[in-house]
């Protein structure tokens, strides 16, 4: 624990009664009366230190006023602050009042001579603070790196590496959707003739009988891809997202060793690992670097390429490449949006919990109602109480997808009623989770103007480029 954080010894402990008075100075700021102690807990020559270390005669030069009948110093301030700054050189701690103007909080800090460095942001749990570095290193070298790696307005280094970070994630995004399409697999040959074969397929087969009789369009399978063509010629088999060319397998190589060093400087750097080992964003992390180490691992248990056919070991290579696409959150930590929206989320979990109950209940009732008015019509797509379960949970979501639908009166009445039910279950909570979103949205945004560089900082005009990717993105 900090010592400054110490309580401090009884005001009136062993003090004189004469001398009682003179431990603490009696202020009126904005008609509210304040007693502050005279031993505050910091020594920067602010103007709340100037008042209690000066005599009776330099504080009126400090101050609008003075009542001889109370002792207290009068001063003409807005009073919703004073309560902050009060608390601040009583407990060290500064936050700014919630629905205030950051310029009018700004002039405040200005006129009492408080660096805004002392304003507590609100991070998110998942982020990661520097206070953590302050009393568990003596030593500037960690607290500097991590600063570099955490925070993009810290330096202009710090700001091309945060960019560098962005740039590497939308790569590896980018390079893993276009190894999905033919034209950029290790052999793009007769690519578009592959499309070509897997659309007509898919065509030929959603084709009724009678309508491929009347066209003669059944001599068509004879060109398709089949089984037994595919025996016969296996160099017309459609295999999307195998081998990716080899320009797209170097950027992926590139972007997994830039994860992977970031991830491990982070780890290194941070003064408790289980803590980072629990923390949202290095979790996403590992989850970005581990599948493409367990798919190049997979050789040493047996699971080769050619041995992919292997229900198996093909189900593990297609779980490690969906897992990859977990790449894409780590642009959470670049943005300050995205975290936002989680904690929100996180925040909101008895709503959500109220959501699902609300429409668990809806589901249920609708669909069983359904199966039993439906069941017995010819053809009906309501032939098991779960087949209703979808139906309804498309149908209370608002989707509609039309896959399945009544075709009696009775029918279509409880569709309806399902249809005006969904609308009104998810109105209510959504309405609030989108209120605490925008909440947290607009104080985040208060947040990044109030520690924003100021205009006199010598490093604010070398930002004025950098903050256009930087800080719009990490707002956005």
């Amino acid at each position: 624990m900090n010592e400054s954080r110490l309580p401090r010894p009884s005001l009136f402990a062993d003090s004189p009664i004469a001398d009682r008075v003179e431990c603490y100075v009696r202020l009126n700021i904005g008609g509210k009366s304040y007693c502050v102690r005279k031993e505050l807990y910091t020594d920067e020559r602010t103007l709340m230190h100037d008042i209690v270390e000066s005599t009776h005669e330099q504080r009126l030069a400090l101050v609008d006023g003075c009542d001889p009948d109370t002792g207290e110093y009068y001063m003409e301030r807005n009073s919703r602050v004073a309560d902050h700054i009060v608390d601040f050189f009583v407990t060290g701690s500064l936050h700014r009042p919630q629905n205030m103007c950051v310029e009018k909080f700004k002039e405040e800090l200005a006129f009492w001579r408080i660096s805004q460095d002392h304003v507590r942001k609100h991070p998110l749990p998942s982020a990661s603070t520097f206070d953590d570095f302050e009393t568990d290193f003596d030593g500037s070298f960690r607290l500097s790196t991590w600063r570099f790696l955490e925070d993009p307005q810290s330096s202009i280094p710090a700001a091309v590496f945060a960019v560098l970070s962005v740039l590497f994630v939308f790569g590896s995004v980018f390079g893993l959707i276009l190894g999905s399409m033919p034209e950029f697999q290790e052999d793009p040959t007769n690519a578009s003739a592959y499309h070509a074969m897997h659309v007509g397929s898919r065509a030929f087969l959603s084709f009724p009988p009678s309508v491929k009789t009347h066209f003669q369009l059944d001599k068509l399978h004879k060109f398709l891809p089949s089984a037994s063509r595919n025996e016969e010629f296996p160099d017309f088999v459609y295999r999307p997202t195998d081998n990716p060319n080899f320009v797209l397998v170097v950027l992926e190589y590139v972007c997994i060793g830039w994860f992977t060093f970031e991830y491990m400087i982070r780890l290194l750097i941070y003064p408790k690992r289980g803590e980072f080992l629990r923390k949202t964003l290095n979790i996403i992390d590992m989850l970005t670097i581990l599948p493409f180490y367990l798919e190049l691992c997979l050789p040493l248990f047996g699971v080769e390429s050619r041995f992919k056919e292997i229900t198996g070991a093909m189900l593990v290579v297609r779980v490690l490449r969906v897992l990859k696409m977990a790449r894409v959150f780590k642009l959470a930590r670049y943005s300050s949006s995205l975290q936002t929206f989680g904690q929100t989320l996180k925040s909101s979990i008895t709503e959500l919990s109220m959501l699902s109950m609300f429409l668990l209940t809806g589901i249920i009732f609708f669909s069983t109602i359904m199966y039993y008015l439906e069941k017995d019509e010819p053809h009906s797509d309501f032939y098991s109480i779960p087949a209703a379960c979808w139906w309804c949970v498309v149908t209370m979501a608002t989707v509609g997808y039309g896959d399945a639908k009544p075709v009696t009166v009775f029918g279509k009445l409880v569709a309806t009623a399902t249809s005006i039910c969904g609308i009104i279950v998810l109105a209510f909570p959504i309405s609030m989770i989108v209120e605490k979103f925008a909440t947290a949205q607009q104080r985040a945004i208060e947040d990044e103007q109030l520690h924003q560089v100021p205009e006199n900082n010598p490093l604010s005009t070398h930002f004025e480029v950098v903050n256009v990717v930087v800080s719009r993105w990490t707002l956005s």
